[in-house]
């Protein structure tokens, strides 16, 4: 990178919360929109006091990933840390390191084997549920938001979402719900203030903790095995000290997976669910592939990635709608991009919404065309121009995890059923933590 008399990044010289023409505050996907098509790659802007530095050169997004001694968690992630404490998704420096470490065998491909079972016997039972109610519309956002809940349940914990998980899940509405309204306000009070939405989100808070190390506390007095998530948590071990996971740092992961394990995974189905309605097309060759792969066998982890199509059809999905719209840094020092300094404390974005969007680096990006993902064309794309999932050493540890999950779900739903979109529906967005379709999607059901 060049970093011969380095210069700030372009940009807006006005307060862009101050701004009517941009509008952030009530369209920030438009603003990302038309910001990246303005500024060559790079652009800084004001927010409030702070400056955000907005990113969209794949280049330039593969130096902020791989630096992750510069470009860290930062503002926005202190807020997080209220409910998920210093999980994998929020820590930073040797301890997120170690963690990594711990979990990353967790993921390992003969590991999820043993979870494809669990999720088969879900999503069946999903389907079973929508016999009947092909005269009806049916939301499949509300559809696989109850079906990855009880997904994660049952592969973290061994539980079913009606017991335990129900008052986790009622919890968490309350506790991410008051973070969010904090990441969006102007002003961010501290949460030791008695504020009634403070108590009301530490009330919630205090009920996740409690259930959750009693669930831990369980585990370690029972002498029945489990094949779960939290009994690899539990008893997975440093390779150089031996050292296991304490019960902090187990109620810290468990949060952290079940919140980043359903939420955005939901998203993603329904946002293609909502694509193969519109185009029946796609929708007949993921069944013709469904059909000559699977022919009666059972699933397994291997037979899942002959589902070539299919996969394809999830990936250009998420180009299109990545759960994860928008990935936050913060420059720990200042640091030098092809000229342009990044100074220390600004806070970095990059919008895979934005970037996975544009004519620059997409042909017709706005078309939905899964064969874009076919070995011969994607070779011409650049590895950052596509990165739903993040990147670099902090890429999402449970992106497999996901994958066979949408794999298995989208398969047999497609199997067994064919969807048309309810009336007129017009999808429309609503970017909170994640990406969410902001009024679900509606469809008809109608059995094969």
């Amino acid at each position: 990178m060049n970093t011969a008399s380095p210069k700030l990044p372009p940009g807006p010289k006005h307060n862009l919360l101050l701004s009517r023409e941009e509008n952030i505050r009530n369209d920030i996907l438009g603003y990302f929109h038309k910001s990246v098509r303005k500024y060559n790659g790079i652009s800084r802007a004001r927010l409030g006091p702070f400056y955000y530095v907005s990113v969209s050169n794949p280049a330039y997004i593969e130096h902020i990933f791989l630096n992750r001694d510069i470009y860290v968690k930062g503002r926005d992630n202190r807020n997080l840390k209220f409910l998920l404490g210093n999980g994998l998704l929020t820590n930073e420096g040797e301890f997120w390191l170690k963690q990594r470490r711990l979990m990353q065998p967790l993921f390992h491909k003969q590991r999820l084997q043993g979870f494809v079972t669990k999720i088969e016997a879900c999503t069946n039972a999903m389907l079973n549920s929508w016999r009947g109610k092909e005269n009806t519309a049916t939301d499949l956002h509300s559809e696989m938001t109850k079906v990855t809940l009880e997904i994660v349940s049952q592969t973290l914990m061994s539980t079913k979402v009606q017991g335990n998980f129900k008052l986790l899940s009622d919890a968490l509405h309350i506790v991410m719900e008051g973070m969010l309204k904090r990441t969006r306000s102007f002003l961010r009070l501290p949460y030791w203030l008695p504020l009634p939405h403070y108590l009301r989100m530490k009330r919630a808070r205090k009920m996740l903790d409690s259930t959750i190390y009693n669930i831990i506390e369980g585990r370690r007095k029972s002498s029945e095995k489990f094949n779960d998530l939290l009994t690899m948590l539990m008893e997975v071990e440093d390779a150089d000290t031996a050292e296991r996971m304490t019960d902090t740092q187990l109620r810290d992961e468990v949060i952290t997976i079940y919140l980043a394990g359903h939420e955005t995974t939901a998203n993603a189905l329904a946002f293609t669910f909502y694509l193969l309605a519109k185009h029946p097309e796609i929708k007949q060759r993921i069944d013709a592939e469904v059909q000559t792969v699977l022919n009666q066998k059972e699933f397994t982890y291997d037979l899942l990635q002959r589902l070539e199509f299919t996969t394809n059809v999830i990936k250009e999905s998420m180009r299109l709608f990545p759960p994860a719209w928008g990935v936050l840094r913060e420059a720990a020092a200042d640091d030098v991009i092809d000229g342009y300094l990044i100074k220390k404390g600004d806070s970095i974005v990059l919008s895979p919404y934005a970037v996975q969007r544009m004519e620059k680096y997409w042909d017709e990006p706005l078309k939905f065309d899964p064969d874009r993902f076919l070995p011969e064309r994607i070779k011409h794309v650049h590895k950052y121009a596509y990165f739903p999932f993040g990147g670099g050493q902090r890429l999402c540890i449970g992106n497999n995890f996901a994958m066979m999950e949408m794999q298995i779900i989208v398969a047999l739903a497609c199997k067994h059923f064919n969807f048309t979109l309810a009336g007129n529906f017009a999808l429309e967005l609503e970017p909170l933590i994640t990406l969410r379709p902001k009024h679900g999607v509606p469809v008809m059901l109608h059995t094969k």
